[in-house]
């Protein structure tokens, strides 16, 4: 598996942190934005990559979930797991599944209007499994056998408060860096595209 990142990526990382940025500067001024003490999202994720041999896009479903604790009214840090499944890669008749477990620093902008924009960057293991791995891919070859990889995720998103307590991640998106074996002489990194939205449920301190 392996693609070239997106620039947009990068760029919504970019925006996102600036976001952050502005909010911290705001709070040196004396505007204390609302915050809450913590949060947990839950919701779909979309995994993206392509096959090393052909190209072929490798399109995984799956879910994640969140836990952020807030240090600050910007500053807060988050654990991430998420599992994604694809039953047929690249019409190959294998299946693959990865999960993902990270943790990080999140940015966000508390403003007075109801989107809260933030920018994170997520460090952690993977698990890829599957018929993909547990299986031989040909003649005479021995099955790749289930394995971990070092992961790093950075990324940003907007979330859309609807009450104190209740929110939506209308988008999360993120670069994904993993290495796990691909059975090729092509290398064994992935540079993969994470797409999450879902629900946020907030407590503590607004």
């Amino acid at each position: 598996m392996q693609t070239k990142v997106p620039l947009w990526i990068f760029s919504v990382l970019l925006l996102a942190l600036g976001a952050a940025n502005g909010a911290y500067a705001q709070g040196i001024e004396g505007v204390r934005p609302a915050r809450a003490q913590a949060e947990i999202f839950g919701g779909y994720s979309y995994l993206g990559s392509n096959t090393t041999a052909n190209n072929a896009p490798i399109n995984l479903n799956g879910a994640s979930a969140a836990v952020g604790f807030y240090v600050r009214n910007w500053l807060g840090l988050v654990g991430d797991v998420g599992v994604y499944h694809q039953s047929n890669v690249a019409a190959s008749g294998f299946s693959l599944t990865v999960s993902t477990f990270q943790a990080g620093p999140r940015l966000r902008w508390r403003n007075h209007s109801p989107l809260t924009p933030f920018g994170q960057l997520l460090l952690g293991a993977g698990h890829a499994g599957g018929t993909l791995y547990t299986r031989s891919l040909g003649p005479g070859l021995s099955p790749l056998g289930t394995n971990n990889s070092f992961v790093l995720t950075g990324g940003g998103g907007v979330d859309w408060k609807l009450s104190p307590r209740i929110g939506v991640r209308l988008v999360q998106a993120e670069y994904l860096y993993s290495q796990f074996l691909n059975g090729s002489g092509n290398g064994n990194r992935q540079d993969n595209l994470r797409l999450s939205a879902g629900i946020v449920f907030s407590f503590g301190n607004d």
